[in-house]
């Protein structure tokens, strides 16, 4: 974290996804369209050869603990499929106040342990790349904008995921969604222990959703 590959590919990133959306911004509304379906196929693509690729090469051990798809990020990805596809207003708020708030945590503070150029370093961020650029497409590519109530309905549909998740980590002895533990160097690694540091973001993350919000809002 913070090394200069860290920095260098946070750089990559962020200009793939400044150009890929001032490219986008000047397509006609049937292009817009074309290129959301083209992101929403990448997300599902990507998350079937990640998945198919460790079922293959790893232990089951380490698959039950780690490696099933299960992670929210994981989640997120196959919603930016069906958001980006379908476009039902639930996930693309979803994908929007998620991501944006919570799957971005994974490139800034990255709970990898295998550096450039594994190939474990390439799919962490090329999918979280993937994650940011799908959230930001909701509202600079589509026609969606967001009603009063979704930061709510969003806060309370990633609250029912930590509900689900806990009990199958308690089950499996995994640390999805990080209920178990929390990632080092992350914003829960220095609110208590775990699952309850979510507790105290409940309202932080209300109140930066209502700020996420006032930008995309329908006027």
């Amino acid at each position: 974290m913070w090394s200069p590959t860290h920095l260098n590919t946070l750089l990559v990133i962020a200009v793939l996804i400044i150009g890929i959306l001032l490219w986008g911004r000047k397509m006609s509304p049937a292009g817009k369209t074309r290129l959301c379906r083209c992101l929403a196929m990448a997300n599902l693509l990507l998350y079937i050869a990640e998945y198919t690729w460790r079922f293959i090469h790893d232990s089951w051990a380490h698959i039950i603990s780690d490696e099933l798809p299960l992670h929210f990020c994981a989640v997120m990805a196959l919603l930016c499929f069906i958001a980006l596809w379908w476009g039902p207003r639930w996930a693309r708020s979803l994908v929007y106040f998620g991501v944006l708030s919570a799957s971005i945590q994974g490139l800034i503070t990255p709970a990898i342990t295998y550096g450039f150029p594994t190939t474990d370093f390439f799919v962490f961020f090329i999918s979280h790349g993937l994650l940011l650029l799908s959230a930001l497409a909701i509202p600079l590519l589509t026609d969606w904008r967001a009603k009063a109530k979704d930061p709510l309905r969003s806060v309370l549909l990633m609250n029912a995921y930590l509900v689900i998740i806990h009990p199958i980590n308690l089950l499996l002895h995994s640390n999805y969604g990080y209920t178990t533990a929390a990632p080092a160097g992350s914003i829960l690694d220095g609110l208590g222990p775990a699952p309850w540091y979510y507790l105290w973001l409940e309202l932080p993350a209300l109140a930066l959703f209502y700020l996420m919000y006032i930008p995309v809002r329908r006027k």
